[in-house]
């Protein structure tokens, strides 16, 4: 006999099998033991949360002749009819493949047409967002008032995907994702059935990595059983998730926390070395650094994560060398990786800059050197007036001309995302106003270039107008060199042995 996969022997044949969607269940079954059933219905959800199963069980159970508890008996001669794949009363429609108009008319068709062997025809048409615009409309009379004999349970992935006027006819019911424990329980009373031993840590890893399907939890645990045999640990569910050494990915944070830049791409390099998918190393990252944010906060995260207890303690270090701020940033660096780096051609690249990024923490670095020049005018005797304050005709506002130009930059990087321009801008030396003459300062000619070109310049004259209500002329200087400057430079580069000849 062929292998049947995990998630095909184990799936539920009656309600009390399905788990994690009970408030579904508990009205299906009530109507089925009223017998108030509705004409249509619209299951919608992740994939592997139980879609199709409860749509087959709800099907059989509305035509079994006793049902038991809401669920079909599987004993009667309509369940036992019901059971052959032949038969002609429960009809699953695959609208991927069946979106067309004329196979959504030809069902209209035979709609019409009683059922063989229950009291109803049941049409499961799975994927349905699938259907063409015009298919749509071809089934939207039949749907509304079809006979009375036939039940229609149309399921998506994509319920926003649907018309409105499909939506407003139908008995909508969403389906949860599954808690990690939900699964991990599941897991636990398959791999018994079975007779596979186990450790917690490996039946937590496999159920955190389904993300709340029980379908996806179950393709993974057909191939632990394959992998590792009659005993499944941690390290094999590792292998088989191809995730990296958990020991390297909490080595690589616990470097971009401590801003070790050196420390950072080694661990990468080895990491890429060898053949670890960037995607999969940035999604590993961010939940490490989610676990020890977890860890830092909550008292029962031992109980919650349920992670090997060396791995545990190493992120518990990590927890207790950073604040919550700095692993939110660490976190957000990483977590906001992963949707650029499915189309990017150049991964790694993205991954390194991120990191070094993260490191160096460069949005902070920023505001402190606001900060610090905000403090070096205001301790220089410079003063503004407050926004709201009134403003006496004709009188002339005080400016801190540091801080203005610091605004006028903000704006020119932040909505009209000149980012060279930025670059250049916070790079002068000196800044000074006086009457409408703006008067900025670089120390080399390369960044007063880019300030001075005239889309530039007016750029920026009509950023500091706005923001100053005054109109200023622009002047970009650059610092004038000694010679001894020029000398010291030019030793920099190529050493002390450097001299000059006549």
């Amino acid at each position: 006999m062929s292998h049947i996969s995990l998630y095909r022997k184990y799936r539920p044949d009656s309600f009390d099998k399905v788990i994690g969607q009970s408030h579904i269940v508990r009205t299906l079954v009530n109507q089925i033991n009223s017998g108030n059933i509705s004409h249509a219905y619209l299951f919608t959800g992740t994939r592997g949360t139980g879609k199709t199963t409860v749509a087959r069980i709800f099907a059989r159970a509305i035509n079994c002749e006793s049902p038991v508890n809401g669920s079909p008996c599987g004993r009667c001669e309509t369940c036992l009819q019901l059971q052959n794949p032949g038969n002609m009363d429960i009809l699953e429609i695959d609208a991927a493949s069946n979106s067309t108009v004329d196979e959504i008319r030809d069902l209209r068709e035979k709609v019409k047409y009683p059922p063989v062997s229950g009291k109803y025809k049941v049409y499961i048409i799975d994927e349905v967002h699938m259907l063409s615009q015009s298919a749509f409309n071809a089934l939207l009379k039949t749907l509304e008032e079809p006979p009375s004999h036939v039940v229609f349970i149309l399921a998506t992935t994509d319920v926003h995907k649907l018309p409105q006027t499909i939506l407003s006819r139908c008995m909508r019911f969403d389906f949860k994702l599954l808690s990690v424990g939900e699964i991990a329980g599941n897991l636990k009373r398959i791999f018994d059935d079975i007779g596979r031993k186990y450790s917690e840590e490996a039946i937590n890893l496999i159920a955190t990595s389904a993300e709340g399907s029980v379908r996806d939890s179950l393709s993974v645990a057909d191939m632990c059983v394959a992998y590792c045999g009659d005993y499944i640990g941690y390290d094999d569910v590792l292998e088989v998730l191809g995730a990296s050494d958990p020991h390297a990915v909490i080595g690589l944070a616990a470097a971009v926390i401590g801003r070790d830049v050196q420390k950072t791409l080694t661990i990468i390099d080895n990491l890429a070395g060898y053949g670890k998918n960037i995607a999969v190393l940035d999604k590993d990252v961010a939940t490490a650094v989610r676990n020890a944010l977890f860890i830092k906060n909550c008292s029962n995260a031992a109980e919650v994560l349920k992670l090997p207890k060396d791995i545990f303690d190493k992120l518990a270090e990590i927890a207790s060398s950073a604040d919550n701020d700095r692993l939110l940033y660490v976190l957000d660096s990483f977590n906001g990786l992963s949707g650029e780096l499915r189309f990017s051609t150049q991964p790694r690249i993205m991954f390194e800059a991120t990191a070094v990024r993260a490191c160096c923490d460069y949005g902070t670095s920023e505001l402190e050197n606001r900060v610090r020049r905000l403090e070096a005018a205001i301790g220089g005797g410079a003063t503004a007036k407050p926004v709201n304050a009134p403003q006496k005709k004709n009188e002339r506002l005080e400016v801190v001309p540091e801080v203005l130009w610091d605004n006028c930059r903000t704006e020119i990087v932040g909505k009209e995302k000149c980012f060279t321009l930025g670059i250049a801008m916070n790079k002068y030396s000196t800044i000074s106003a006086e009457g409408n003459v703006f008067k900025v300062t670089f120390p080399n000619e390369a960044d007063a270039a880019i300030v001075r070109i005239f889309a530039n310049a007016a750029l920026i004259e009509n950023k500091l107008a706005t923001l100053s209500g005054e109109k200023y002329k622009l002047s970009v200087c650059v610092e004038k060199a000694s010679a001894d400057d020029v000398v010291s430079r030019l030793k920099n580069v190529f050493g002390d042995d450097f001299k000059i000849t006549k």
